[in-house]
């Protein structure tokens, strides 16, 4: 009997084992560490919470010496900052920042800002993350879609969203395009699968105009059901985003950085990305399908010159998994059973 097809079309995350051990580390943060009056030396916040890191987490204090909850994300963005060093080197040359749920709000409050502003149209690659375009309709921002080559031929200043590795195919895309790219046109980059791909690769950030970067621990850590530990950085103002220095879920704050720290960023990569080459090759030799590994190990992907090749039945079946030119598949049901 042929074996089922169990490739997902979208992108849910595989909730790393490794990660499951960490998940609750807040149940053990006490109440009064929420009270408006608990000072910053208290020796049960010290130790059930800036303990529980290394070095200490330094809580934030207030004029009248209590824990400062409001600027609480402050010294954790800069720990978060210092954990991606080694793969988005960069990071810390923004001068706006913000905690988010994930990297969709921070992309839906940069549309806020940039239609503010008065943009019309944004521009992606064919096959990009869908969330551009749907959270763009809301503010009636247009969204164009364009080939690799065709977006380097786009209108001078326009704004781009880009994902890198790509939402298209899990590819990393080289800095040097993004960069021709910014020499003549702005750019949101999208890094929510940052950390998912070999930990030596760098991501540039710093030309001027990649004007914000969001990111997400969702992919690389599996933690979509949480909304935790996004980030959105830029080089101007998000008033929208500003709110979210009281509005934010402090627990789930100190949880993703617990996470980073002990977990780094590309660290899951080296053990994965062998289960993710078996899953491809079974995949391969049960369906006769020409698929192959992406840079983000929870993806598999066909190219479209490979596409062309598909027979008709195949396209037919395949058919829900297309992207711009050719196919994606996440893999995440095979990591679930594998680990069974």
């Amino acid at each position: 009997m042929k074996p089922k097809f169990e490739a997902m079309k979208s992108v849910y995350s595989y909730f790393f084992p490794e990660v499951r051990k960490l998940i609750h580390f807040d149940n053990g943060f006490p109440d009064r560490l929420y009270l408006t009056k608990t000072k910053a030396k208290d020796k049960i916040i010290e130790f059930s919470v800036s303990g529980q890191f290394t070095p200490e987490l330094e809580l934030p204090v207030n004029r009248y010496g209590a824990i400062d909850l409001d600027e609480i994300h402050e010294p954790i963005i800069d720990r978060m900052v210092k954990a991606y060093k080694n793969i988005v080197p960069q990071l810390g040359s923004f001068k706006y920042r913000y905690p988010t749920s994930g990297s969709s709000e921070g992309i839906f409050h940069i549309l806020a800002e940039l239609r503010a502003k008065g943009c019309k149209r944004i521009f992606t690659l064919k096959g990009e993350y869908e969330g551009y375009k749907e959270y763009a309709k809301i503010f009636d921002i247009e969204t164009i879609e364009l080939s690799y080559a065709d977006l380097q031929d786009a209108p001078t200043g326009c704004v781009i969203f880009i994902s890198n590795p790509s939402a298209v195919d899990g590819s990393i895309i080289g800095s040097g395009y993004i960069n021709d790219l910014c020499e003549t046109k702005q750019v949101v980059l999208d890094l929510a699968y940052a950390g998912l791909n070999w930990p030596s690769y760098k991501f540039e950030v710093s030309h001027k105009n990649i004007i914000a970067v969001v990111m997400s621990m969702s992919k690389p850590y599996g933690v979509f059901r949480f909304r935790m530990g996004g980030l959105a950085f830029s080089r101007f103002n998000m008033e929208s985003l500003y709110a979210n220095k009281w509005f934010k879920d402090v627990p789930r704050l100190l949880t993703a950085l617990k996470i980073v720290e002990t977990i780094p960023p590309g660290s899951l990569y080296e053990k994965y990305q062998t289960i993710q080459s078996r899953i491809i090759d079974k995949l391969r030799e049960d369906f006769s399908i020409p698929i192959n590994q992406s840079d983000v190990i929870l993806l598999g992907w066909i190219g479209g010159y490979e596409a062309k090749k598909l027979t008709k039945s195949q396209k037919t079946w395949l058919a829900e998994y297309r992207r711009g030119d050719g196919y994606r598949f996440c893999l995440t049901p095979y990591f679930e059973k594998m680990e069974g």
